[in-house]
C-alpha cells in the first residue's frame, strides 16, 4: 500500500510539471510565432506566405500516413516497452516514411503544375519532405520521455525548433531570400530538433521487424484508423473551405 502512494504521489508530481511545462512551452511558442510573423509582414510578400501554406498542407496530408497508429500504441502500452517494441516501430515508420517520399517526388511536377510553383516553392516542397523524415527519427525518443512524463524535457527541442525556424525565417527574408527563407529555416529546425532530442533522450536505432511486437502493436491501429480518418477529412474541409 505504501509503495502505491509512493508511486501515485510520483507520478501526479510528475504530471504537474509535465503540465506546467506544456503550458509554458505554448506560451513562449506562441509570443515566438506571433513576433516572427509580424516582423516577416514586413519582409514578405503576401503571396509567399501562399506558397509556404499550400506547400505544407501537401506534406501534412503526407504525414498522416507516417505512423498507422504504432507510436500511440507505444504510449499506451500498460507493459514495459521491448528493444522489440521500439525497433519495429521505427522501422515501419521509416518504411513508410520512406515510401511517402519517393511519391513525393514523383509527383512533384503533377503538385508543381497544379500549384504553379516556381522553383523556390519546390524546393520548399522538398526541404518539407526532408523534414518529414527527420521528424519520424524523433519519434521513439519522444515516445520514451512521453512514458516517463518527462515533458520538461520533451519541450526543449520543441522551443529550440520554433527559435531556430522563427530566426532563420526573419534573418533570411531581411536579407531578401523571399521564399527560400522558409527552406532554409525548415531544414535547419529538422536539423536542430534531432540533433536535441538525442540529447536529451538518447536512444540507439535499430532497424528490426518482429512480428510478435508488430501483432501486438497492430491491435491499436484500427482504432487509430478512425481517428486519422476523421483528422484528414477535417484537413480537407479546412483546406477546402476554410
Amino acid at each position: 500500500m505504501l509503495e502505491n502512494e509512493l508511486e501515485y504521489t510520483q507520478v501526479k508530481k510528475l504530471a504537474g510539471r509535465g503540465i506546467t511545462a506544456l503550458i509554458s512551452r505554448t506560451f513562449l511558442v506562441q509570443i515566438i510565432s506571433f513576433a516572427a510573423a509580424f516582423i516577416l509582414t514586413i519582409f514578405l510578400e503576401p503571396s509567399v506566405y501562399g506558397v509556404f501554406y499550400l506547400v505544407s498542407a501537401v506534406i501534412n496530408f503526407l504525414s498522416y500516413f507516417s505512423d498507422i497508429g504504432l507510436a500511440a500504441a507505444l504510449v499506451q502500452k500498460k507493459t514495459q516497452l521491448d528493444k522489440d517494441d521500439l525497433s519495429t516501430t521505427f522501422t515501419v515508420q521509416q518504411i513508410l516514411v520512406f515510401f511517402l517520399l519517393c511519391l513525393l517526388f514523383i509527383f512533384t511536377p503533377f503538385i508543381r503544375s497544379i500549384y504553379n510553383l516556381s522553383s523556390a516553392g519546390v524546393y520548399l516542397l522538398w526541404a518539407l519532405g526532408i523534414s518529414l523524415f527527420l521528424s519520424s527519427l524523433k519519434t521513439i525518443p519522444s515516445i520514451l520521455l512521453e512514458r516517463k512524463i518527462q515533458f520538461e524535457k520533451l519541450i526543449i527541442p520543441q522551443i529550440a525548433e520554433t527559435l531556430v525556424f522563427n530566426a532563420c525565417a526573419v534573418y533570411f527574408a531581411w536579407q531578401g531570400f523571399g521564399l527560400t527563407s522558409f527552406t532554409i529555416a525548415v531544414l535547419a529546425r529538422g536539423i536542430i530538433g534531432l540533433v536535441l532530442m538525442y540529447i536529451v533522450a538518447p536512444w540507439r536505432p535499430a532497424l528490426k521487424i518482429s512480428r510478435v511486437s508488430l501483432s501486438h502493436l497492430l491491435k491499436f491501429a484500427s482504432i487509430s484508423s478512425q481517428y486519422l480518418l476523421g483528422r484528414i477529412q477535417r484537413q480537407w474541409h479546412d483546406y477546402s473551405f476554410g
